[in-house]
């Protein structure tokens, strides 16, 4: 019995033990679709912590963060600045989020845009785009998955095989154990991914260089290139890096399933217990950069599959019984990430497209539909990755770019600019995703050393304040309640308001 089969049959064993712990433990909160999606909004700390980690720090950040410095340098590091600057914002408009939607029974997204701009057609719209703008993150973790398989395998297994196995395994982790039963998968795979990393950080610079001042002496000397910008990149220069961070930072909370997290919290102060501490989570990247860095040197002269570089590593590195945990911990930093992904996008197919366009669909069925929704939209995922695969980095960048436009309708009118109308919210959408696919499809991106993603967001700007100025605003007495629920004041100004009005 090969080595390669032992590893491989002991990960995936391990896999599916821990999703039926994950399906047992989230069975008894999953008989409706708020149970289901959101945990019925009783999640405290702590597992909103592991919940929102393990949608972070995905197969992107296992192995996509090395694989991208392997290929360009020093460009990777706007996606360390990236989360810092996305935290500072959720602190600020998540436990606003958080308000509104339990006020209101909002669980998606597309629930909330539909009440603030009082449109079931935005609702629609924004429900239908993003869930299939969500398939390539899936499609992301599912080119990790791949990458494993073929790399731990030898090239003796089927990868498509490997890939439709594991995915099949989500599926059903996700159909029966729901958000909790995920995230109960996530405090497992987080524990697992943190020894994996530490080890792999300290192990690589040791056993090839002898310490880490001999490594960083090397790559200075060697491939000094990879340390400055644009260096190894050529495009992506400090304008780039600058312009990427601002793109994806105000993006990150525009994912539906990040968005969705605010609503599974047992209060606001938990959301911003969480903005505070997650950046811990950032040594994670940092490490797996430094890994990604080590490749260079080691494998200097050998053509090497970026999203490769850290099972090679491993491969090459470690006997077979840390093989099989890293194995482990690889696949669920591939797998369990996909879940709240899956789940989103089924309920807002479910939930905000066909309950909005079918009257008096029930709750139950919108709940039997959501869940049947899992495995067409995990197989399409699937084959999308099979006919396109790509660098795990550019198929999130790419994504970014798009979903990023998000955010003037979400944030600035949906919780700021009480002008903002629902037409200004879908003119600046279309406009923002036109001009970046344009730039994205002529490869222009950068564009003048600006990411492609930012040029889209500023025409949608522009567009969205132009259009809601010259159409009819929502009413103003429903927007005041609307938001007094996401900003209340506090019972002394509020007193003192009222005192002014009646003086």
């Amino acid at each position: 019995m090969s080595e390669s089969f032992v590893v491989l049959m002991a990960a995936f064993l391990a896999v599916a033990a821990i999703t039926v712990g994950g399906i047992v433990y989230g069975a008894s909160q999953s008989r409706d679709l708020e149970g289901w999606l959101i945990h019925s909004r009783l999640m405290g700390p702590i597992l909103v912590w592991f919940l929102l980690g393990t949608e972070i720090y995905t197969a992107f950040t296992f192995q996509g963060l090395a694989g991208f410095a392997y290929a360009n340098g020093s460009a990777v590091f706007y996606n360390v600045a990236l989360n810092d600057v996305a935290y500072a914002i959720g602190f600020l408009v998540l436990p606003a989020i958080w308000l509104i939607g339990k006020r209101f029974g909002y669980v998606t997204q597309a629930d909330f845009l539909a009440g603030r701009y009082r449109s079931r057609n935005l609702g629609i719209f924004v429900a239908l785009t993003s869930a299939l703008i969500m398939i390539a993150y899936i499609d992301l973790n599912i080119e990790g998955l791949g990458a494993v398989v073929q790399v731990i395998g030898k090239g003796a297994f089927n990868q498509t095989g490997a890939d439709l196995v594991g995915f099949l395994v989500l599926a059903l982790a996700v159909l029966l154990g729901g958000i909790r039963g995920n995230a109960w998968q996530a405090v497992v795979k987080d524990i697992l991914m943190f020894i994996a990393v530490v080890v792999i950080f300290f192990t690589i610079p040791l056993h090839y260089f002898g310490s880490f001042g001999n490594f960083y002496h090397n790559l200075a000397t060697h491939a000094s290139q990879y340390l400055v910008l644009p260096g190894k990149a050529k495009k992506l220069g400090p304008l780039w890096l600058i312009t990427t961070v601002a793109l994806t930072a105000m993006g990150q909370w525009m994912w539906p399933q990040w968005f969705g997290v605010a609503y599974t919290a047992k209060s606001p102060k938990t959301l911003k217990l969480e903005a505070i501490f997650m950046p811990f989570y950032q040594l994670v990247k940092v490490m797996m950069i430094t890994v990604g860095f080590a490749a260079v040197l080691i494998f200097a002269g050998t053509k090497v599959n970026g999203n490769n570089v850290v099972m090679l590593l491993a491969l090459r590195t470690f006997p077979e019984w840390f093989l099989i945990l890293f194995t482990i911990a690889a696949v669920f930093a591939a797998i369990v990430p996909a879940g709240p992904i899956i789940m989103t996008s089924a309920s807002l197919l479910a939930k905000n497209v066909y309950a909005a366009l079918v009257p008096n669909t029930s709750e139950r069925t919108v709940y039997r539909l959501t869940k049947w929704l899992v495995f067409p939209l995990t197989l399409l995922a699937f084959g999308l990755a099979a006919a396109a695969p790509a660098l795990i980095v550019v198929v999130l960048l790419v994504a970014y770019d798009f979903i990023s436009q998000l955010f003037p309708a979400v944030v600035i009118g949906g919780l700021f600019w009480r002008r903002a109308t629902k037409e200004g919210a879908t003119a600046g959408i279309l406009v923002g995703w036109v001009v970046s696919g344009a730039l994205l499809l002529t490869k222009h991106d950068p564009f003048l050393g600006v990411n492609a993603g930012l040029w889209g967001l500023l025409a949608n700007v522009l567009v969205f304040v132009a259009v809601s100025l010259a159409t009819p605003a929502v009413d103003r007495g429903y927007l005041e309640d609307f938001l007094r629920t996401a900003f209340p004041q506090p019972k002394a100004m509020a007193v003192a308001a009222e005192q002014q009005v009646e003086g």
